[in-house]
């Protein structure tokens, strides 16, 4: 019990010392370990233009201040590597194995 305390307690201090972009960074690491397969696609006129596929990967936009996603969305494809396309014609779904 000890052992586990001490554990915590070192991790604790550990973060705390770490700058807020370090912390980010692992947790963008942590999302991409633990990502989903995705499909990806740009919709034009209520037609689907054209797909891509994220393979065990994150997709990312930045955030107003209410935490609604703007802009673009960011991603890296199993077939052109990177992706940029706007928020309003992207539509994301998940791939089940």
């Amino acid at each position: 019990m000890m052992s586990k305390t001490s554990l915590v307690l070192a991790s604790v201090v550990l973060l705390s010392a770490c700058t807020e972009e370090t912390r980010n960074k692992w947790s963008r690491q942590a999302d991409n370990l633990l990502g989903e397969d995705l499909k990806v696609s740009y919709v034009d006129g209520g037609q689907v233009v054209k797909s891509w596929t994220v393979k065990d990967g994150k997709i990312t936009t930045g955030r107003d201040d209410q935490g609604r996603a703007i802009g673009y969305y960011y991603f890296w494809s199993i077939e052109t590597g990177y992706v940029q396309l706007p928020i309003e014609r992207t539509l994301i779904e998940e791939v089940r194995k």
